[in-house]
């Protein structure tokens, strides 16, 4: 069994045409979301996680019990940072990781972005309802970091098991087995991101310091 099998992003020649065309819908839904307004500032953030996410392809981690070794995704990361935007950056990196590095496929480009894509655009909606909740910053970023991956890694599972052209199976199990560390690895991470940035740059993650007062609040004018 060919090693680059063991990849979330899924090569080309791997699945079904039925599977590879709903993909590519639902990366168009995802992409006209989060194209939807679009503001200028937003631009420079959107380019930042882009190859941040591109570059973590390239941080690989090997296994003592499987014969490959596995990448960090950081969907997690993209997603509480851009919200609905991370579509844009995932789709954008994955189409560089195949131009540039050989790693997925174009026909695969479309069910790929769906597949790291939606459980990205989940940790942004979930960011803020864990912080009403209360709950602490690093404990969120190792429930959204570990999370995303996780969910991605399943979506993968189940794409292969439904869609695979071939009886992938036994791959699918081994895919989920190989990314248990990955999965530990971006929650600890994103953990450690996400209080850093509670601390010195909250307006990353859409948050405001409880503590924080108003500017130019007027004072009181009794005695």
């Amino acid at each position: 069994m060919h090693t680059a099998l063991f990849a979330v992003h899924l090569g080309d020649g791997a699945l079904s045409d039925v599977w590879l065309a709903s993909g590519f819908a639902g990366m168009a839904l995802l992409l006209a979301v989060a194209l939807y307004r679009v503001r200028e500032d937003e631009v420079p953030r959107i380019g930042v996680l882009t190859a941040a996410f591109f570059v973590a392809s390239s941080v690989h981690i090997k296994l003592a019990v499987l014969p490959t070794s596995v990448h960090l995704i950081l969907n997690g990361l993209v997603g509480v940072v851009l919200g609905r935007r991370a579509p844009l950056a995932v789709s954008i990196g994955l189409g560089l990781q195949f131009a540039l590095l050989q790693h997925g496929g174009w026909s695969t480009l479309g069910l790929n972005t769906c597949i790291v894509g939606v459980p990205a655009l989940a940790a942004g909606l979930l960011y803020p309802v864990l912080r009403r909740l209360g709950v602490p910053a690093f404990a969120r970023g190792v429930l959204l970091g570990g999370g995303a991956v996780a969910a991605a890694v399943l979506l993968n599972f189940v794409a292969l098991l439904l869609g695979g052209k071939y009886e992938w199976e036994r791959l699918a199990q081994l895919v989920l087995l190989a990314h248990l560390p990955v999965v530990a690895v971006e929650g600890a991470m994103l953990g450690v991101l996400v209080s850093y940035l509670e601390k010195v740059k909250p307006e990353m993650l859409g948050s405001v310091p409880a503590q924080q007062e108003p500017a130019n609040q007027p004072e009181d004018a009794t005695w």
